[in-house]
């Protein structure tokens, strides 16, 4: 078994996952093999022939991707994958690290966000928005600038009775080619993640966080002709918190833990929706926007969650 560290949690692992970091801690979660069983054993015949199927509660879930397998996820504390025969090491790792570890955090309780993550002035700060929108570039941005990469995609949030923390995910953020060259990369030397290389994998040897911290800001991405960054009305906040959050990403109706966490997070955190052209040039410029934000804002409370 591989022991690793990742979304704060001790990860034992049949399968090597060089994403996470290697550590030997406290097992919180392990990951089996199923070799002797088949899909057919998991999965209706109906199913295996779709893109991808998901039955999620928070005490089971199997997820199934074509040309993958099938994970079968249980209380938030135990993944069996059940390989397909023609499947890919990569795109194994590609689903698990991402989307199963996303679905086991949920079942674990935390609130998951649709996420890209940074560490400024000690805190969290998260970029939400759908597929595309731009998360990952702009916490590469942030990272090429100096600043500590906290996740990218997932990010795993605790509410406690006095503060929400965000969790580190691992080290690797995804970059297309035009982002890469942005920002001074070399995209033919980061690391392959598709067969079709629309994104490579960058993986910062600094500058990555190691404890969760506690949320500084939370901004929604949004395209603009301008810079611009408004305040959202709780009840947008609310909206937002939960169009971007796990299971509704993944299209399927949350429970009403998962509201009220939504709630909760939206009364403690101003949620603010961030205006920006889509003009890879103007990262930095993105940057200091951000940055001129965070100090000339007040800072807010941390109200009891």
């Amino acid at each position: 078994m591989f022991s690793y560290f990742a979304y704060g949690l001790g990860i034992q692992s049949a399968l090597p996952i060089p994403e996470f970091v290697p550590m030997e801690i406290k097992c919180d979660v392990t990951i089996h093999v199923e070799n002797n069983k088949t899909l057919e054993d998991y999965l209706p015949k109906n199913l295996l022939g779709q893109s991808m199927a998901l039955k999620l509660s928070r005490e089971e879930a199997i997820f199934y991707f074509n040309g993958i397998g099938a994970f079968h996820i249980l209380k938030g504390c135990k993944i069996i994958f059940i390989p397909a025969q023609e499947a890919c090491e990569r795109r194994v790792r590609l689903a698990l690290v991402g989307t199963v570890m996303a679905i086991l955090l949920y079942q674990r309780g935390l609130l998951v966000l649709h996420a890209s993550a940074v560490e400024i002035n000690g805190g969290a700060v998260a970029f939400l928005g759908v597929p595309g929108q731009g998360k990952s570039s702009t916490a590469a941005a942030f990272h090429a600038h100096g600043y500590d990469f906290l996740t990218d995609d997932v990010a795993a949030v605790t509410l406690s009775q006095t503060i929400a923390t965000i969790a580190p995910g691992f080290p690797q953020m995804k970059l297309s080619p035009e982002t890469a060259a942005a920002l001074d990369y070399d995209f033919e030397s980061l690391l392959k993640l598709y067969l079709d290389d629309k994104k490579r994998g960058y993986r910062p040897i600094r500058n990555f966080a190691q404890l969760p911290l506690p949320i500084l800001r939370i901004y929604v991405l949004a395209d603009d002709p301008e810079f611009d960054i408004e305040p959202l009305s709780p009840k947008e906040s609310v909206m937002e918190l939960v169009r971007h959050s796990r299971p509704t990403t993944l299209r399927i109706s949350g429970d009403t833990p998962h509201f009220m966490q939504c709630t909760a997070l939206a009364k403690a955190h101003t949620v603010y929706r961030l205006k920006r052209p889509r003009n890879l040039a103007l990262l930095s410029q993105l940057v200091k926007v951000v940055e001129d934000h965070i100090s000339c804002e007040a800072v807010h409370p941390t109200h009891v969650l």
